[in-house]
């Protein structure tokens, strides 16, 4: 007996958020090469190596964002697993406040 919320589909959007964490962290990858091939390419001037210091300070950047969405997909399918164990408790509940109650005979 599901109370408050379809366990199934918030479980689905944590495992969801902890798959594409990493993406971020690509979006620093795939501009390593490029500041490093601008930095090999302008030696000598200030702006050769600019490129590779953002792309460092870019990847500190995305490690903590891709550390943050994994974080906040445990925290879904934690509360997740909480509401499905919350459901089980109050549906056992009801059952028992069911079986409490008295029963509609047919002559009744």
């Amino acid at each position: 007996m599901d109370v408050y919320m379809e366990v199934e589909r918030v479980r689905g959007g944590g495992a969801d958020l902890k798959s594409i964490a990493p993406g971020a962290r690509r979006a620093s990858d795939r501009v390593q090469g490029p500041a490093e091939t601008a930095a090999s390419s302008n030696a000598g001037f200030v702006t050769g190596g600019a490129g590779v210091q953002w792309q460092a300070k870019f990847g500190t950047v995305t490690e903590g964002v891709e550390r943050r969405v994994a974080w906040q997909g445990t925290q879904v399918t934690t509360s997740a697993d909480d509401m499905d164990d919350c459901d089980r408790e109050v549906g056992g509940r009801f059952r028992d406040i069911e079986r409490g109650m008295p029963r509609k005979t047919k002559q009744q």
